[in-house]
């Protein structure tokens, strides 16, 4: 246990060490332009892409899309940035897909510590942004998520504010950080022993994912997460069998859509009036870099307190490791 509070703890210093390694890694495409990004990663590297195609979609002059997949889709050619994430740099999925679009004529960046990524980096002459290795992938989260960006920013598909924005993310975590643990410890209470729902505005998918793969991976949890405005077409009816063990984290920003603000307020009654807790977590930061940053902190330190007050290690993950023996058999 100990040594994932070390890792959530180091958190702000990754964030600084991150923006140094991409200071110091400058990515030139020659004046080449993409027609559309894909950015390929599994787990704890791939929820970068997810979060990176949902953040920039509104001002990404093209399409981004994630792919946590064997294969990338039909349309990866020539003209198409992949940006390769594999904290490993032996992920088999990625590994795979990354082959597929190199074959396609695909313009490649990697992100990764070292491995069998590494080397292809060394083959090819890929440009790669290079981070430490040895530790759990989705304690990473800062040096991934930076390095995405960066790649992206190189290509053109990031606005300068926002690119500058990571700049500012450590001191902002690390002032912000005994304020973050209580607000965890506090949602703690809220949630412990209970069914928990995870919902946002359909922009914030990745931020609700990544929150759910914490409570997942560090907190050994079985839990959903749905986006509005969808949810309201499909889960909201399934809420007529919820009761008094659902609890419901409702993440809110600035940015929501006013609309989707309005469905928020209608469905808590409706959570409640079925018995459910309801609990509202906002970001804190004057930029919607920094609050984004200050809801990955607090959702951490969630999934390490759940973990710590039910006994089970943050750091195991033995069923992963039960998968990846059984598929090492298996040519």
């Amino acid at each position: 246990m100990e040594k994932m509070r070390e890792l959530i703890t180091g958190f702000p210093e990754q964030m600084k060490h991150a923006w140094e390694i991409v200071q110091a890694t400058p990515i030139d495409f020659g004046g080449w332009t993409p027609q559309q990004a894909l950015v390929l990663g599994m787990g704890g590297s791939g929820i970068s892409g997810v979060i990176a195609s949902k953040m920039l979609s509104d001002v990404s002059p093209i399409p981004i899309q994630a792919n946590s997949n064997y294969r990338v889709p039909a349309w990866t050619g020539e003209r198409t940035l992949v940006v390769a994430c594999s904290y490993s740099g032996h992920t088999e999925e990625t590994l795979t897909a990354l082959n597929d679009a190199r074959q396609r004529g695909a313009r490649v960046v990697a992100i990764t510590s070292g491995g069998q990524l590494g080397e292809w980096c060394e083959e090819h002459g890929w440009p790669s942004v290079r981070f430490p290795g040895g530790q759990p992938p989705r304690s990473q989260f800062g040096y991934a998520f930076t390095s995405v960006m960066h790649a992206l920013h190189a290509a053109g598909l990031v606005p300068e504010a926002t690119y500058q924005a990571f700049g500012r993310v450590a001191e902002h975590l690390l002032t912000n950080q005994s304020n973050g643990i209580e607000r965890a410890e506090a949602l703690a209470d809220v949630v412990e022993g209970r069914n928990v729902l995870l919902y946002a505005d359909a922009a914030q998918e990745g931020l609700v994912t990544r929150w759910r793969q914490q409570l997942n991976e560090n907190s050994k949890l079985l839990c959903s997460h749905h986006v509005f405005p969808e949810m309201n077409h499909n889960e909201l009816v399934g809420w007529e069998g919820a009761g008094e063990n659902e609890v419901v984290v409702l993440i809110q920003t600035p940015e929501d859509h006013p609309r989707t603000r309005i469905r928020m307020e209608v469905c808590m009654e409706i959570f409640q009036g079925q018995g459910a807790d309801v609990v509202i977590v906002e970001g804190d930061g004057e930029h919607s870099i920094l609050r984004f940053f200050d809801l990955i902190q607090v959702g951490d330190w969630l999934s390490l307190i759940l973990a710590e007050r039910s006994g089970v290690d943050p750091v195991d993950i033995k069923n992963i490791d039960h998968l990846k023996a059984a598929l090492s058999k298996i040519p």
